[in-house]
């Protein structure tokens, strides 16, 4: 998705969100190694669903985030949600993985209403969006009850 587009504005955005959710720690980023290598400079960061190829660039991968201990991650980081068919599941399997009051990031190219209602609809608290050009990146806050 980001490939065609600069993708410091958009990390740029993201570290915002992160910042703002006070994610210090682990983190997933799903689906774009660029983003994952950026982000990992200044932060732990595990690659999810990157091809073969990218996983040889990148310091620590993994097939999907079903390997991972429920509450284990600061953030998730994952890219198209807005446009994703099986959002629901994806969002439910997301928010396992992190803490409570950790972040949801959705990386997505325009759909900024879309990306607000699922976040919305997935039960997150604290949602703010970030445009970088026609890069949304909504964010929120996970609560496990």
């Amino acid at each position: 998705m980001l490939d065609g587009l600069f993708i410091t504005p958009a990390v740029t955005a993201v570290t915002e969100a992160l910042s703002s959710a006070n994610a210090d720690g682990k983190v997933v980023v799903i689906g774009h190694p660029k983003l994952a290598s950026a982000l990992g400079a200044h932060r732990e960061v595990i690659a999810v669903g990157m091809s073969a190829r990218a996983a040889k660039k990148l310091s620590a991968t993994l097939a999907d985030t079903t390997s991972l201990e429920a509450g284990s991650l600061a953030a998730v980081i994952g890219i198209d949600v807005a446009v994703d068919e099986g959002w629901d599941v994806t969002l439910r399997e997301w928010a396992r993985v992190v803490r409570d009051g950790g972040a949801i990031v959705m990386v997505d190219r325009g759909h900024a209403p879309e990306a607000s209602r699922r976040a919305l609809c997935a039960g997150f608290s604290e949602i703010e969006q970030r445009h970088a050009g026609r890069t949304v990146v909504t964010s929120g806050l996970v609560t496990h009850l």
